[in-house]
């Protein structure tokens, strides 16, 4: 029988501000075509191959092309919930999944084309969880560690907000968006953020005043959205600013149950108004670091 689990979304020399230690594996980046942070992975020695960091996705998901070229296991099939809903996909065993120097093995991972994926493959929370992800976007760098030991910030540039947990997700309800009180997940492998219909309403953004757009989930299936400018979004004490969202009710809202309420997926379009940002799964919170002189 298939398996119902969470949404996939789509959805340096130094790094000063503290939340991230010296020791730290750091990681060149390159983008993908959406403009997304990607890092080469090495899976069972081969590679390496390119893949997003999604802290939206529950799971880690290979392209169809490499887990054929590797040969890899067929496992059961599961249920995936995409941005357009439900859907049935093929799964895969990965022995062993390696970024830098550290290894992740006994992965069972969705797969989807590449030109769907927009990359070979995508790092989920499954690969994710225990770990401090930062993401540097002055240096064009990520640094990966492990999540031990709590970090104090140091720099009167860091702003430190705590985060609630809901099926492996972090959300963020210390927000608010236009003066409306807004639940926000961090959605680093989707380049534009995303809003449901409730938050729509709340901001009294009509349909017919804005632009549309057509949003395509890892299943290749496009639906229409509204887009424009929504007013300035808080997270805590960090200040976003103006910044455009497409809205549309798509799966994962449900999913979450937060289809009734004010809420969105913020991606790296928004993200990249702060010289870094690091997300610590284990203790539940993300640091953001104010550009100089902000």
């Amino acid at each position: 029988m298939p398996e119902e689990i969470a949404p996939e979304a789509i959805l340096a020399d130094s790094l000063p501000g503290g939340f991230i230690r010296p020791d730290a594996e750091q990681i060149d980046i390159a983008e993908d075509r959406l403009e997304r942070m990607t890092v080469p992975v090495n899976i069972e020695g081969m590679g390496p191959f390119e893949f997003i960091i999604d802290t939206a996705s529950q799971r880690t998901i290979l392209s169809t092309e490499i887990a054929g070229s590797l040969e890899l296991e067929i496992e059961d099939q599961v249920n995936i919930i995409a941005l357009s809903g439900s859907t049935t996909v093929k799964t895969v065993y990965v022995p062993q999944l390696t970024l830098g120097t550290k290894s992740y093995g006994g992965l069972i991972s969705p797969t989807f084309r590449a030109s769907n994926i927009g990359a070979d493959g995508v790092l989920g929370l499954d690969s994710l969880q225990g770990q401090r992800i930062l993401f540097d976007f002055v240096g064009r760098k990520i640094a990966v560690e492990d999540t031990k030991e709590k970090l104090t910030s140091r720099s009167r540039r860091e702003i430190v907000v705590t985060a609630k947990r809901r099926s492996g997700q972090l959300i963020f309800t210390e927000a608010t968006i236009g003066g409306i009180k807004v639940s926000v997940i961090i959605d680093t492998g989707g380049e534009i953020s995303i809003g449901n219909k409730a938050l729509q309403r709340r901001l009294r953004m009509r349909s017919s005043s804005l632009e549309q757009t057509n949003l395509v989930d890892v299943t290749g299936k496009s639906f229409p959205a509204d887009y424009g400018l929504a007013a300035e979004l808080l997270i805590g004490r960090a200040r976003f600013g103006v910044i455009p969202i497409a809205f549309a009710d798509i799966a994962p809202f449900r999913a979450l149950k937060l289809d009734k309420k004010p809420a969105m997926f913020l991606g790296m379009n928004a993200l990249r108004n702060f010289d870094r940002v690091a997300i610590d799964f284990a203790n539940r919170k993300i640091y953001f670091l104010l550009p100089d002189g902000a």
